[in-house]
């Protein structure tokens, strides 16, 4: 079929699915031991390997009606096959959430089932919320570096622009940082693109090898790419981070949008032991800070839940009936698969399993930290420290790539206009930096290695990667042999050079 027979919003979305087939790539040539064993080995992908055999042997057991009393084994019947209730969540789902939050996350005010709706995951939920609240070419504000699929979850259907807020050698995780934002959003009404909310997944200053932002004042979420929990507000504090957004957003009238979906994916690691452990957003008593129903929440099953492929994602907002409304009124066209649904109901209400599966999950979150992080100690290379949540670090190679690795705004001498295919965002960049960082991550993908390049994050300097250890040890291992044949064949080069 021909491009010119696509409507204007369809031709704007062919790159988005162009790029999308370069991950169908890799994900189509994964490495095995046995079946593949020259097939690519992914250190990019934030997904959770390490408790994939229990979860497939623990959905088969409960199937299998030998292993489980009535109680505990899971029925699936005829219901499951039709409709059910409806396109925006099972009663039965929305009420084992409301539960799992009220115990786990601590929150003000009662989590109730109407408080929840159900898409076919966290990208889904992203989509319908922007639906709602932004109207075509309306921007949304994220700090950089940025989780990179946030441009396309608020552009594809919604046709919102996400709008990247650089800290500018200010500290990222500080309370300074609102007034990058403020900056921003002043910046970007200017022009003429009206701000209608904020995800807070926060993010680090990249300014030095070692970038440590102070996590005893920053916000509360686990952020990704950087694998940081961020802190609430303490009562005694009047300059706390988390009130300056909130009263930022109060001020301007935009949504709070906090995306919790490593919530549980916690680690405890003796490199870490002064980071911040998780609060929710939903512990945070806002009557004083902002209009509670500008304030909502992102989770999904993909990533505490390590299921991914069970696409199931949920928004918690507790005080914005129409919004809840607006969001149900197109759900139709996320509605999340009645046995996807089915498991986690299941698996939220076996609290003795939940039990063992947070916790050996931890464990091993934390062995695959240390397995990466003594890796790159053996190889001289930095990374953001205090990582304790997530399945990644921020790893610095800009060693490698020598000189002018900044992201210039400023100096046309010296660079060159290049037009991301990211909506509202243009970069100049050093051609010489970029050509590296571009060769580098090639040689790596030649070695059948993924690790994500931080200009899909938005990433201020060229040389930030994304690199994910949550897979089994014995193919991470393989993995980080492959990626240290790279470093030592681009070391050895500089060396001839």
């Amino acid at each position: 079929m021909s491009e010119q027979t696509l409507s204007d919003r369809g031709q704007k979305n062919v790159s988005a699915g162009e790029a999308f087939d370069k991950l169908v790539e890799i994900f189509t040539n994964v490495y095995d031991k046995d079946s593949n064993p020259d097939g690519i080995i992914s250190l990019g992908v934030a997904e959770n390997g390490l408790m994939h055999k229990e979860l497939a042997a623990y959905f088969n057991k409960i199937i299998d009606r030998r292993y489980f009393t009535d109680k505990k084994k899971l029925d699936i019947n005829t219901r499951h096959l039709t409709y059910g209730d409806g396109p925006f969540g099972t009663r039965a789902l929305r009420s084992a959430l409301s539960n799992f939050f009220n115990d786990y996350f601590s929150p003000v005010n009662k989590v109730l089932p109407e408080h929840l709706v159900l898409a076919g995951g966290v990208t889904s939920v992203i989509d319908l919320i922007t639906f709602a609240i932004a109207n075509p070419g309306d921007g949304i504000l994220v700090g950089r570096p940025l989780y990179t699929s946030f441009p396309n979850d608020v552009r594809i259907r919604a046709d919102a622009k996400l709008v990247a807020v650089s800290s500018e050698g200010k500290d990222p995780m500080g309370e300074e940082m609102v007034q990058q934002y403020e900056k921003e959003l002043v910046k970007q009404e200017k022009a003429g693109t009206k701000i209608r909310a904020i995800i807070l997944a926060r993010s680090v200053s990249n300014n030095s090898p070692f970038p440590n932002a102070n996590t005893n004042s920053s916000p509360r979420s686990p952020h990704n790419p950087l694998g940081l929990c961020y802190n609430p507000p303490r009562a005694i504090q009047t300059k706390d981070t988390l009130k300056a957004y909130m009263r930022f957003c109060q001020k301007h009238r935009i949504h709070f949008i906090s995306d919790e979906v490593y919530a549980k994916s916690i680690y405890a690691h003796p490199d870490n032991t002064h980071s911040v452990p998780f609060t929710s957003a939903l512990s945070i008593d806002t009557a004083s800070l902002i209009d509670p129903s500008l304030v909502h929440i992102l989770y999904g099953m993909s990533k505490d839940f390590s299921c991914n492929g069970l696409r199931s994602g949920v928004l918690l907002t507790q005080h914005n009936a129409p919004l809840i409304k607006s969001v149900k009124s197109v759900a139709l066209f996320s509605w999340p698969a009645s046995v996807a649904e089915l498991y986690w109901t299941h698996m939220l209400n076996d609290r003795p399993f939940l039990e063992y599966y947070f916790e050996e999950n931890s464990k091993r979150l934390a062995e695959g930290y240390t397995t990466l992080t003594s890796f790159l100690k053996e190889h001289g290379i930095g990374w953001v420290k205090g990582s304790n949540a997530g399945f990644y670090i921020w790893v610095d190679f800009r060693n490698l790539l020598g000189k002018d690795i900044r992201v210039e705004d400023d100096d046309d001498d010296k660079v060159e206009t290049v037009a991301m295919e990211r909506p509202s965002q243009v970069y100049k960049t050093s051609k010489k930096a970029s050509e590296r960082d571009d060769w580098f991550f090639q040689k790596i993908i030649k070695a059948k290695v993924f690790v994500a390049s931080g200009n899909a994050f938005f990433a201020e300097e060229h040389g930030w990667y994304r690199v994910s250890f949550s897979i089994p040890k014995e193919v991470l291992e393989v993995g980080l042999e492959r990626l240290g044949r790279v470093l030592e064949e681009v070391k050895r080069e500089e060396v001839d050079g």
